[in-house]
Parts: structure tokens; C-alpha cells; sequence
């Protein structure tokens, strides 16, 4: 069963740079088990909307409430421990390190023991390193990569090195995760495959998934909820059905009424 209850809401959030406005006032809300797309002409602002909810730009206006609580000033890496996590438009993966380093080192912080423990290498660090090894191989397998976990990242082909930057994510154990244009580059059988498993990852987690993507098949296959954005402004949300037909919308993308 679904959770209706929110997680994630900006409030009228604004990006000014310099006399530059990014992104104008604009708001989302996300529910705990959601699945919503924001798609765009290049250069509407969504990535720059990723970059305010994950700390890495702090909005010169407006809030953004993660489980009721503000998050507007806090750093990138507290957002991810607080429970946001996301991709990126270019994959950054830790190249020179193997499959499984990357997924493991991205759950870490949740190790439950102290320093004291890590030096003398005691019962409950053998325990909790034991647990995230082994949730590191469940992740692993969910994305296809068990017989791939000792290669280099940068090894990889590329619709593998988009599924590990996913797996790694989810490592975090995330409440919210953002996917920044997850099919780019991506053939139409990996567009395809993708699409099922962020359909998939939403019911098995029971997460709240906000992405950005251009490929518009998957978009309209994967999201219940879709916002447009354009020169920074919100100019249409609803369903998957009405945003094909909506006039804004289609005068963004082919620049006719």
C-alpha cells in the first residue's frame, strides 16, 4: 500500500544569480511513495532545482521542508544523511575504485559504532561491516552487477555505470531519491530496462523518486505526476495525459502556438 503522507516540498524556492533568475518561485510536493518527472526545454532551471533541494546551491528565496523540517541551509552532505540522495546529469562515480567500493563507501555513514571500535576492531565493528557488506551485495544483485563487483567503475560500459551510480543512491538508504536525466546515453533496450526498475525501486523501498529526464517515452511510461519548467517558471503539473496536450507546454518545446 501506497503512503500518501508528504515528505518533500519546496516552497516558491528562487535562484538568483546576480541579475540572472534561474528558478522563479517554484514549488513541488512530494509524497512519501510519489513518482514525479519535471521535464523541460535545456536551460529551464531543472537541475538547478536538484541543486537547491540537495544543498549544493542555497535558495535565494523561498524553503524546502524535508519530513516537516526545513533543510534550506543545511550542507549536502547532512541533506543526504537526513534522507535525500540523487544522481547526476554526468555520472560521478568513484572511477579508480571497484563496483562494490563504490556502493559500500556510499552507505558508511550509517555504520552504528564509534571511533573507539574502528581502532581496536572489536565485536560490534566485525557485525556492522558484516551488515553493510551484505547489504552492498543485495544491491549488487538488484542491479545486475554481482559478477561485475571487483571491476573498475570506469571499466564499466555506460548503461552499467548509470545502474551503479543508482545502486549507490540507494545506499544511502534514502527517503527521497532524485534521478538527474537517468536515460541519457542509454540505448532503447537500457531506456527500456530502466524504466521498469525505477518503476520497481519506488515499491520495493517505498520511496518518494522526483526525475529529470528528456527522453519523453519514459517519462509519460514512469511518472504519475509531471512538472514543466521553463525559462526558470513553472508553467504546467499534472498528469501524464494532460501535459501532452497542454498549449504552454508544447509552445516551450517546439516554440509555436
Amino acid at each position: 500500500m501506497l503512503d500518501n503522507s508528504v515528505i518533500l516540498e519546496t516552497k516558491e524556492i528562487t535562484m538568483r544569480f546576480g541579475g540572472l533568475v534561474a528558478v522563479d518561485n517554484f514549488c513541488i510536493q512530494l509524497k512519501k511513495t510519489d513518482l514525479i518527472g519535471i521535464i523541460g526545454p535545456n536551460g529551464a532551471g531543472k537541475t538547478t532545482i536538484f541543486n537547491m533541494i540537495t544543498g549544493i546551491y542555497t535558495p535565494s528565496a523561498g524553503d524546502i521542508i524535508l519530513d516537516q523540517k526545513s533543510i534550506k541551509n543545511r550542507r549536502p552532505a547532512v541533506i543526504t544523511q537526513l534522507g535525500i540522495a540523487r544522481t547526476f546529469q554526468n555520472i560521478r562515480l568513484f572511477k579508480d575504485l571497484t563496483v562494490f567500493d563504490n556502493i559500500r563507501i556510499a552507505g558508511h555513514f550509517r555504520m552504528n559504532y564509534g571511533l573507539l571500535s574502528s581502532v581496536f576492531r572489536n565485536k560490534k565493528f566485525h557485525s556492522e561491516e558484516k551488515r553493510l557488506e551484505n547489504e552492498t551485495l543485495e544491491l549488487l544483485e538488484i542491479f545486475d552487477l554481482s559478477d561485475k563487483k571487483n571491476y573498475l567503475a570506469k571499466n564499466l560500459p555506460y548503461g552499467m555505470q548509470r545502474r551503479l551510480e543508482i545502486a549507490r543512491a540507494l545506499a544511502t538508504r534514502p527517503k527521497v531519491l532524485l534521478l538527474d536525466e537517468p536515460a541519457a546515453g542509454m540505448n532503447p533496450k537500457e531506456t527500456k530496462e530502466l524504466t521498469d526498475l525505477i518503476r520497481w525501486l519506488r515499491d520495493k523501498f517505498q520511496i518518494a523518486i522526483l526525475l529529470i529526464e528528456h527522453d519523453m517515452k519514459l517519462v509519460m511510461e514512469v511518472c504519475e505526476k509531471i512538472h514543466v519548467v521553463d525559462y526558470g517558471m513553472q508553467i504546467a503539473h499534472g498528469l501524464p495525459k494532460d501535459i501532452q496536450g497542454n498549449p504552454k507546454v508544447i509552445e516551450a518545446y517546439l516554440g509555436t502556438q
